[in-house]
């Protein structure tokens, strides 16, 4: 029974190597997804929304990888000292990825009003380069117009003085578009831009909670199998010492 148990827990552990392998390559991707898609919302809403806790997972994800081989040497070689390494790393690990899932909940509440603010600033200093950019990147790619509409461009610090009743070609849907609001061109979107982006980032935040609970359960097996194997190997050393010295060997 005993053996049974620790072979049981050997392969339960280098499957969870590799699962961890499989799960670091996933988690790289879609850290790096989170920071290519939100390159240009930086301006717009505070990187601790998506970038803190993709770069948790990221970062996660580079560590799962080397646990992973460490899990696998750990299993075939049954080395109390490698084992017990495996599990401080593991539970670090877990300890990170709650850290990431609880961040990305907590900041669930703050996302509308950071956001509000972030695109209400960014159309106030729409003639800076930066933020004139990731302006007319988010209403191209989002199709929308201003934070709640098109007619937020009228109170614009910059763009309303230098511009009577007309908005960015970037809320136009297409090169035929003249921009006015008055009277109001029928190619301008009629959609805000904060439902929209809210909706992007709360998205985000729902998938990094996601994977972060996942493997989660991943990493609780790997530790149980750990622990198992950890007892194990003391108590197979103590009969292998207690079976030498009836022997009469010396050791």
């Amino acid at each position: 029974m005993a053996s049974g148990c620790t072979v049981t827990s050997k392969i339960c552990l280098i499957l969870v190597g590799l699962i961890f392998w499989g799960a670091a390559a996933g988690l790289c991707f879609v850290g790096s997804w989170v920071y290519s898609t939100y390159s240009h919302y930086d301006e717009i809403a505070e990187a601790s929304l998506t970038l803190v806790p993709a770069a948790i997972i990221v970062t996660v994800g580079v560590f799962m990888f080397i646990i992973g081989l460490i899990g696998c040497i750990a299993a075939c070689k049954e080395s109390k000292c490698i084992l017990a390494v495996f599990f401080s790393l593991i539970l670090l690990v877990f300890l990170a990825e709650v850290t990431a899932g609880v961040t990305g909940y907590l900041y669930r509440k703050d996302v509308k009003r950071t956001v509000s603010d972030g695109l209400h600033n960014s159309i106030n200093r729409y003639n800076e380069t930066i933020q004139k950019d990731q302006v007319d990147y988010v209403q191209q790619e989002l199709k929308c117009c201003g934070v709640n509409n098109a007619s937020d461009w009228l109170t614009s610090a910059y763009w309303g003085h230098e511009h009577k009743n007309i908005v960015p070609t970037s809320c136009c849907s297409n090169n035929n578009c003249t921009g006015s609001l008055v009277p109001r061109d029928p190619l301008v979107f009629k959609e805000g831009c904060l439902p929209l982006v809210e909706d992007k980032f709360n998205s985000n935040l729902v998938y990094i909670a996601s994977f972060a609970v996942a493997f989660a359960v991943i990493q609780i097996l790997g530790l149980i199998s750990a622990c198992i194997l950890l007892c194990r190997s003391q108590e197979v050393r103590y009969e292998a010492l207690n079976s030498a010295e009836r022997n009469g060997l010396r050791v």
